[in-house]
């Protein structure tokens, strides 16, 4: 296994030392708390508070009577406890691009600017539109510049290409962010063992649409859903490491079609085999399939995972409401033809923000990134206030007291902390110790998560490519125009080939596939991710980095506990 740069014994020491701070607080100026556990305010350190901007996602969830995502109580209390007065601006979620090259292009954007697409930052960049920050850190941070020295990855990926670092970011803690879910009741009335190979698999799909698993003597069941779109498409993916970029065993870059060949003869084989709702073409993004399968009526299905919490709470409530005597199990992904693999993971260095070349108080923007930085200031965002919102489980961790109150005032308000490294409270960050166990659906979700890690925290390679697509670096203007083209035409050939019998197979759609892809500028593309590979592999963090970090996690918590 390939190890990273960063990964020598003094940087474990470092991660060791920021994981074991755990909950207690940390010292220094910049973290002093008042004797209510609120971080002290500039006017309260006898500091001037000035003006500045910021944006913050709109998803729509904020609550009726709640006000707006720019005006509500943790705004509010963000302007009373932080050393700034922060004006928001609201940019919504699934638009944001064309909302911040609006405000760029007006020149009206915020000092601040939080978003995840890293394309989107690195255009930014491009346009000179950003202010590099390592003076700005060396000299009025407190908060963050101790984080980077814990965590020098967080230096690694927000430095851009000039050698100079342009984000800020968090550490995240490394789990599976999809689960592949099969009914273990319904191979335990059929004798069936879990699938671990493709042949396998259609076997037992095969069984769970023709030998009535949920006994009700109709045969109304099916033993996959969501074949080409949503997470069971995904999983698919992973399964055959099917992307456009990989990088194969002699450690080069190469073109994933010969893998998407491969995916799409086994949903054509699943296809004619009956397992899979004929329809599933016209289920854009999973929902039907997902629907089915919390109605009892699909055996095997992905299903994206990354709060487990959340899914407990939603999703397997509902399974279990819905059909009492069902019980899911995490399988591994089956070993393909062309492999064996596992899902993709959390990213545990993610870059969240930026801060505009244009910003005419960038000391004031430092000082109010490390206030949103402290843990205390981040777990008001996860947890609400302690005696209001929660109290001290028996774990000693926050435990929510009024799940009413805590989605109307807590649950919308993630977003205000998206620098937030909660892993530095300890055994608390961990999501183990989000579950409360007395909740029986709660410590169902324990078990599957628990299942989950164990499952797909392997070091069995990630077929999600290269690293983390957060990670991946993004393409010149008119490349991205080709490449969006060629993904979609590409696309709809494998599709074709699916569903298309005699007529047009799966061999034929490769054919064409790799003569759209030469004729539509692939081999440019190509070219250019090969270079780009050449320069930077060495670099860039990748999955089995990020396999080291999870292993040093564990090890924390697990002394932690």
């Amino acid at each position: 296994m390939r190890m990273g740069k960063w990964m020598k014994l003094p940087l474990i020491a470092a991660m060791a030392a920021g994981l074991l701070a755990g909950c207690s607080n940390n010292s220094g100026e910049g973290s002093r708390q008042s004797a209510e556990g609120t971080p002290q305010t500039a006017a309260d350190n006898g500091e001037k508070r000035v003006n500045i901007s910021s944006t913050i996602y709109d998803r729509g969830s904020v609550p009726n009577g709640m006000g707006t995502i720019e005006d509500n109580m943790w705004t509010k209390w963000i302007n009373e406890n932080g050393p700034a007065n922060v004006k928001f601006t609201a940019v919504p979620r699934w638009e944001s691009q064309q909302k911040l090259n609006v405000l760029f292009a007006s020149g009206s954007a915020p000092d601040l600017i939080f978003e995840f697409g890293t394309g989107l930052r690195n255009t930014f960049f491009d346009q000179k539109q950003l202010l590099p920050l390592d003076d700005l850190i060396a000299n009025h941070s407190v908060e963050y510049k101790a984080l980077l020295e814990k965590f020098p990855q967080l230096k690694q990926a927000g430095t851009k290409t000039d050698g100079k670092l342009y984000e800020v970011g968090r550490i995240n803690e490394v789990y599976p962010l999809v689960s592949f879910f099969i009914r273990e009741d319904w191979l335990e009335k059929l004798n069936l063992e879990a699938p671990k190979t493709t042949e396998e698999m259609i076997a037992v799909a095969k069984a769970f649409t023709e030998n009535d698993p949920d006994g009700n003597g109709v045969k109304d069941t099916y033993g996959i859903g969501g074949l080409q779109f949503g997470d069971t498409a995904s999983i698919i993916r992973y399964m055959f490491n099917a992307n456009w970029i990989n990088v194969n065993e002699n450690g080069e870059i190469e073109l994933g079609l010969a893998q998407m060949k491969a995916a799409a003869e086994f949903k054509r084989q699943l296809y004619e085999a009956g397992v899979v709702d004929k329809d599933f073409l016209t289920d854009k993004d999973g929902a039907k399939s997902k629907q089915d399968f919390l109605n009892g009526k699909i055996g095997m299905i992905g299903w994206m995972t990354g709060d487990y919490t959340g899914f407990a709470t939603k999703e397997l409530d509902t399974l279990l409401h819905n059909v009492p005597g069902a019980k899911l199990k995490v399988i591994e992904l089956p070993a393909t033809p062309v492999g064996h693999h596992t899902v993709v993971w959390n990213n545990p260095v993610q870059m969240t923000a930026v801060v505009n070349a244009r910003a005419k108080n960038p000391e004031a923007v430092m000082k109010h990134i490390d206030f949103l930085t402290r843990i205390e200031t981040g777990r008001i965002f996860k947890h609400g206030m302690e005696g209001e919102h929660y109290t001290t489980g028996a774990n000693g961790c926050p435990e929510i007291t009024d799940q009413d109150k805590y989605k109307n005032e807590v649950s919308w308000a993630g977003d205000y902390a998206m620098l937030y490294s909660r892993l530095e409270e300890g055994k608390c960050g961990y999501t183990e110790t989000f579950f409360n166990e007395s909740i029986p659906v709660q410590k169902e979700g324990l078990r599957l998560f628990k299942e989950a890690r164990d499952v797909y925290m392997t070091d069995l390679v990630v077929g999600e490519g290269i690293t983390h697509s957060e990670h991946m670096p993004q393409l010149p203007k008119d490349m991205q125009v080709q490449m969006t083209n060629l993904q979609t035409a590409i696309g709809d050939l494998f599709t074709q080939s699916i569903i298309g019998g005699s007529k047009y197979t799966v061999e034929q759609a490769l054919k064409d596939a790799e003569a759209k892809w030469q004729s539509g500028g692939g081999a440019e593309i190509e070219a250019w991710y090969k270079d780009w590979w050449s320069r930077e592999k060495d670099n860039l963090l990748r999955w089995d980095d990020f396999y080291e970090i999870y292993k040093q996690q564990q090890e924390e918590f697990a002394e932690a506990q």
